[in-house]
């Protein structure tokens, strides 16, 4: 009979370097599957239901109105010097009167165009910007501006916080 021993080897041993290489690849692959997990998961969606309450702000009602006022004035000098036309005066005054309800009363009438004014509850502000509308898109320049900066005035006195 043969002997068996020249078919049979001892035992492999690997390095200890091979372990931590197979574990450090187990642990990317488990980084990897937990990253595509928090990625592709639903995120909570920004409701009234669950946005957090912010603090009131305080604003100084008569210091906003003598900002918008001052900047009525301007657009009105501006164009008495014949540094604008009165289609750009008119602009300005438009963005001016929105730009106050935003600050005023948080109200975006600043993104807002004329057909969503009229849906808003704030009736005045609709009329006003109504009435610029001609003057700001006519190219013969036929509006008063001194009449216009007088209805952005009194629309800028009138409101209240």
């Amino acid at each position: 009979m043969r002997d068996v021993s020249e078919y049979m080897y001892g035992p492999f041993y690997y390095s200890l370097a091979w372990l931590f290489v197979g574990i450090l690849f187990l642990l990317l692959a488990v980084a990897v599957i937990a990253l595509i997990f928090h990625l592709t998961r639903k995120k909570e969606i920004k409701t009234i239901a669950n946005l957090k309450p912010q603090a009131p702000k305080t604003i100084d009602i008569e210091a906003l109105k003598a900002k918008y006022l001052a900047m009525v004035d301007e657009v009105e000098e501006q164009f008495n010097t014949r540094k604008t036309k009165a289609s750009v005066a008119h602009q300005q005054l438009s963005l001016i009167v929105r730009l106050f309800y935003y600050e005023a009363l948080g109200f975006h009438a600043d993104v807002l165009t004329l057909n969503d004014l009229k849906k808003s509850r704030y009736e005045h502000l609709t009329q006003v910007i109504e009435r610029y509308y001609p003057d700001e898109f006519d190219g013969l320049e036929k509006g008063s501006v001194a009449n216009s900066a007088n209805m952005a005035r009194e629309l800028i006195k009138e409101q209240h916080a």
